[in-house]
């Protein structure tokens, strides 16, 4: 008896912490898994959970301080050009994966499938012309190790950010696979 009290009463004041947004973020798993299959089928879907969880902590109400809204971060006219509505959630994560495949188009030339993904993420960040440039100023290197040194030269302060982008996708698709 005592035992199942202390039990109890363990539960209950664990229950009092807030856990983090991803602690039980199967929510999402069918929109991402339906979505990366669809644009992405020969890659694991999880990547773009990892994404989203670098993106918003998968919150689908987010909005940054420069107004991306959701789980993906869409911003408005990027949401109105992918034809979908960013307060919807699987719609958001459906653009999100959309957008990365229209930018995958920009890096047929990157032979390895992981270092072409994180030149897509990067770009999904910084916008495609940014990364297009510290990629010619790395005389067109395929590891994405030897473009993100190049990167500040084009973004300055804000290469920081790409990288810790590309990071943390990588440290949250290895917490998730």
């Amino acid at each position: 008896m005592i035992q199942k009290l202390f039990l109890f009463s363990l539960v209950f004041w664990l229950c009092q912490f807030p856990l983090p947004s991803f602690a039980f973020s199967i929510q999402y798993d069918l929109h991402f898994k339906r979505w990366g299959q669809c644009y992405f089928p020969w890659q694991d879907w999880r990547h773009w959970k990892a994404q989203g969880l670098a993106e918003s902590g998968l919150n689908p109400k987010a909005v940054s301080w420069c107004g991306a809204r959701g789980i993906m971060q869409l911003m408005p006219g990027t949401a109105k050009e992918l034809g979908v509505n960013p307060y919807d959630a699987e719609a958001n994560i459906q653009g999100g994966i959309k957008y990365d495949k229209r930018l995958y188009r920009y890096w047929p030339e990157i032979e390895d499938p992981d270092e072409q993904r994180d030149f897509v993420f990067a770009s999904y960040n910084s916008g495609p012309g940014n990364i297009i440039k510290a990629y010619r100023l790395a005389d067109r290197s395929q590891k994405w190790e030897y473009v993100s040194a190049k990167l500040p030269a084009v973004t300055g302060e804000n290469a920081k950010e790409t990288c810790g982008y590309i990071r943390n996708i990588r440290q949250f698709y290895e917490q998730i696979r």
